[in-house]
């Protein structure tokens, strides 16, 4: 199996797995928020904005896409704010955990 071969294979498997937790119909953008966010809570419940916002997956975004993408990931549910602050910082949402 050649290299690229290895790659579309674990691409099919990612979008199963995305089916399966339900961010299939999330944008690119919205998708790489969620995981930027997860990998980043891995050492800390919560997670900046700004952290998010730097993190490899996101590189290339512009900054005012990164923030629409944020506020609609949010919206849906996937992003929680911390104690009741409406930005800076958020929590993944359970929806993700289970």
């Amino acid at each position: 199996m050649t290299g690229i071969e290895r790659i579309a294979r674990l691409k099919h498997l990612l979008l199963g797995m995305e089916r399966d937790l339900g961010i299939d119909s999330l944008s690119t953008v919205e998708r790489n928020i969620v995981y930027a966010a997860t990998l980043l809570s891995e050492t800390s419940r919560t997670v900046a904005t700004e952290d998010i916002r730097q993190h490899e997956l996101l590189n290339g975004v512009s900054r005012s896409a990164f923030f629409r993408a944020l506020k609609d990931v949010v919206d849906t549910g996937y992003l929680q704010h911390t104690d009741g602050r409406k930005r800076s910082a958020y929590i993944v949402s359970d929806k993700l955990t289970q």
